[in-house]
């Protein structure tokens, strides 16, 4: 597909550039990730308003990237990087290498994985907390004496990098798009054909579960079927 998309569908990308565009720097200023990124721990109840968040912005960008490669057509496969040598021991590593290595924004993925199919839950077992026990006691805590709390403070460090990626990939949007356009040479289907659980959400809003589906229908129909 190398035509512009039809002026509704037009204003239908151009609605959920600007949306993702909002709530991905919205969420990133309301965590305190800028200019420092670093938000290790994060109360139960503000990280699965993160987690919905996080889900639900990856899906609508792979869609729009998606679209946006359609458009502009595929692209030939990238040659490969050529392999530097190996680094002389003595030899002195540049100023801000490793630096910059460390500091570099998590990578926004493409591709949706592959959906597992639903297994029966298995039996609820004996848990510990990290390091909680009592003196007193021949045996460590079962955590499930205590109930969840949205107060609770719970590690927050995998969907704080996905957030990052999701802004990463905002910011370098071309970047990707690019990505995709030789994504798709290969055959690959880089979303999945049946509607992502983020946009059937009950968190969303009529209008807002509507406009999702309708931008995923969109995409799924002009994709070719995956040959990989």
């Amino acid at each position: 597909m190398t035509s512009p998309l039809p002026p509704a569908l037009q204003g239908l990308t151009r609605f959920w550039w600007d949306a993702a565009d909002y709530l991905a720097s919205a969420a990133q200023k309301r965590l305190g990730l800028w200019p420092v990124a670093a938000k290790p721990f994060l109360p139960r109840a503000e990280l699965e308003r993160l987690a919905g968040l996080v889900g639900f912005l990856e899906a609508v960008l792979r869609r729009l990237f998606c679209l946006a490669a359609l458009e502009l057509g595929p692209l030939p496969p990238q040659a490969p990087a050529p392999i530097q040598p190996p680094r002389r021991a003595g030899t002195p590593v540049p100023a801000g290498a490793q630096r910059g290595a460390r500091s570099a924004a998590p990578r926004f993925r493409l591709r949706e994985g592959a959906r597992q199919a639903s297994r029966t839950p298995p039996k609820p077992s004996f848990r510990t907390g990290p390091r909680i026990r009592f003196l007193d006691a021949d045996t460590p805590v079962d955590l499930r004496d205590y109930p969840a709390k949205p107060t609770d403070i719970l590690p927050a460090g995998k969907f704080v990098r996905r957030l990052l990626a999701i802004n990463h990939a905002l910011d370098h949007a071309a970047e990707y798009i690019d990505r995709m356009r030789r994504l798709m040479v290969t055959g690959t289907r880089p979303i999945r054909a049946s509607v992502p659980p983020a946009f059937r959400s009950r968190k969303l809003r009529h209008l807002q579960q509507e406009s999702a589906r309708q931008l995923h229908a969109l995409t799924s129909d002009l994709l070719p079927p995956d040959t990989s």
